[in-house]
């Protein structure tokens, strides 16, 4: 299929794609809990029985209604099981349909040596009114969906022969009310085009719910849909914020992705995590998943293929559903503390309409209660300051040896107070007045930082000058961290914070001791 609806869990903090319709933020959670995500097709080859082609094309697909539920009242319908913890309890479900629908039925037939489509029936019914059973139940509940895209609308004519369209309901208050528990769920009267399409027609649901469990760990979570039409030429990034990382230990991070997507045998799309200290995007794949295929027409659950659904097809003809974990062997991808996470979404043959993301990761307890609780600005510099001291006071000291400091154009800034007009190490009896030469210096203004005094040693104009400079100071057995001035947007490394720029001229002292440390200075953030 050379057109693919496809879901995925980005937070677009900032960031939004070259996008038909803007990406909007419709959850987020910092709680203990977990999420679960279920769906299935609703177009194959037959009404019930299971397809069992593992490389058939889509558009050489005669597509029909999936329809298992054996109810004169619905044209389509298909189950997938949900399982959740016994004392959980449900705080966000989003529910989600999406096909091609550029009409009703579709035909194919042969010119001469070529394949031609044409759109016989017109569309005839909505396609934003759905059904869907409960466990337990006999019966279903109508669910009135939010059109978020309607191709048929636009102005793109691949879009507007394609017409996919895509609908979303914050279903929270009917699952509760509903006393929702684990169970098979049928969703119903899902609308799209059966016969044959250009690329072949697909459709399918999702149900993802975003759950509170004290057994589990604190998390952060969020949701965004919208829809964005993105082409071999125009690789796509994301961003997600409004985290932090755990402190310490493995940072365990997810993204849950649902697509309409391509033939399970045409490759060329991918999804990439940026690693930042190789500036690289690392390929994000998994036994189920293939880092030149990641959308391969299949639901997935991490590293297994999700089958307690009906029908159980493991080819969807289209329809894609993940949630993959992101690897991140010692911390290697996403470091402890983190602050944000990068995705980039590509395709080298196929055309993609995305329209959902979501992410979660565990988080630190800190950031949650000082900055979600207690709404404050985050701050990680204690726990470095703290292990940086320690570590002076155990660090051994060597001779003095040059060293190579990268800058813009690759010379080294000069934006620092100066030591003395020699050069020379400050003598004991200079420091009162190398101090005041210091505080003298205006201060600078960085949004989200605390105010107080900072013993910097480098300032770059280049990301990939710090990143390196970082990571030698961290071969030392320090702990740096990187800010960016938003005036000049040079890019800051420090190595202590304090309140009292006494104390920490007495510290700075000690780190000038050090190699590459010479010319340290202390540096005022958000003071003036």
């Amino acid at each position: 299929m050379y057109f693919r609806l496809l879901a995925f869990f980005f937070l677009v903090s900032g960031s939004c794609f070259c996008q038909r319709e803007s990406f909007r933020r419709v959850n987020e959670h910092y709680l203990k809990g977990g999420t679960r995500v279920i769906g299935n097709t609703i177009l194959s080859e037959h009404p019930t029985k299971l397809y069992v082609h593992p490389k058939g094309l889509n558009d050489r697909t005669d597509m029909v209604y999936v329809d298992i539920d054996a109810d004169s009242d619905t044209f389509s319908s298909s189950t997938a099981s949900l399982d959740i913890p016994v004392d959980a309890k449900i705080k966000y479900a989003g529910l989600y349909w999406a096909a091609t629908y550029p009409g009703a039925k579709g035909k194919q037939k042969t010119r001469g040596n070529r394949i031609v489509y044409d759109i016989k029936k017109k569309r005839n019914r909505p396609f934003d009114l759905v059904k869907l059973q409960f466990p337990g139940s006999n019966g279903y509940t109508q669910v009135q969906g939010e059109v978020i895209y309607d191709g048929m609308r636009d102005a793109v004519i691949e879009l507007k022969n394609t017409a996919p369209y895509v609908c979303y309901s914050d279903i929270t208050d009917l699952l509760v009310s509903k006393n929702a528990t684990s169970g098979a769920y049928t969703l119903a009267n899902v609308t799209a085009l059966e016969g044959y399409m250009y690329g072949g027609s697909s459709a399918g649901w999702m149900l993802y719910l975003i759950y509170e469990d004290e057994a589990e760990p604190l998390q952060y979570f969020t949701g965004y849909h919208g829809f964005s039409f993105i082409k071999p030429d125009n690789i796509q990034e994301l961003d997600f914020k409004n985290f932090r990382a755990v402190e310490s230990g493995a940072v365990k991070t997810s993204v849950t992705l649902a697509a309409l997507e391509g033939d399970l045998i045409l490759s060329g799309d991918g999804v990439s995590v940026f690693k930042e200290d190789t500036e690289e995007y690392i390929p994000l794949k998994s036994s189920v998943r293939y880092a030149n295929n990641f959308f391969n027409s299949s639901i997935t659950i991490n590293d297994k293929k999700y089958i307690n659904r009906v029908p159980a097809n493991l080819n969807t003809l289209g329809f894609d559903l993940a949630k993959v974990q992101i690897p991140n062997k010692n911390n290697e991808v996403i470091s402890n503390d983190a602050k944000q996470v990068k995705l980039q979404f590509k395709t080298e043959s196929d055309r993609l309409f995305v329209f959902f993301s979501a992410f979660q990761t565990e988080i630190s307890t800190d950031y949650y209660q000082r900055v979600v609780v207690e709404g404050k600005p985050d701050t990680i510099v204690k726990a470095a300051q703290e292990k940086i001291a320690e570590e002076i006071r155990h660090k051994k000291l060597t001779p003095q040896e040059d060293v190579q400091l990268y800058g813009k154009d690759g010379e080294r800034l000069k934006e620092k107070a100066v030591i003395s007009k020699s050069g020379d190490r400050i003598l004991k009896d200079s420091r009162s007045q190398d101090l005041k030469d210091m505080l003298s210096a205006s201060s600078i203004q960085v949004p989200d930082m605390n105010s107080g005094y900072y013993v910097l040693n480098h300032v770059f104009s280049k990301r990939s000058y710090a990143l390196k400079w970082k990571e030698k100071m961290q071969l030392k057995g320090l702990s740096p961290v990187r800010f960016v001035n938003p005036v000049n947007n040079y890019h800051y490394i420090y190595l202590d914070y304090g309140e009292n720029p006494d104390a920490l001229y007495e510290r700075l002292l000690e780190y000038r001791k050090l190699d590459d440390l010479e010319e340290a200075w202390i540096l005022k953030v958000n003071l003036d």
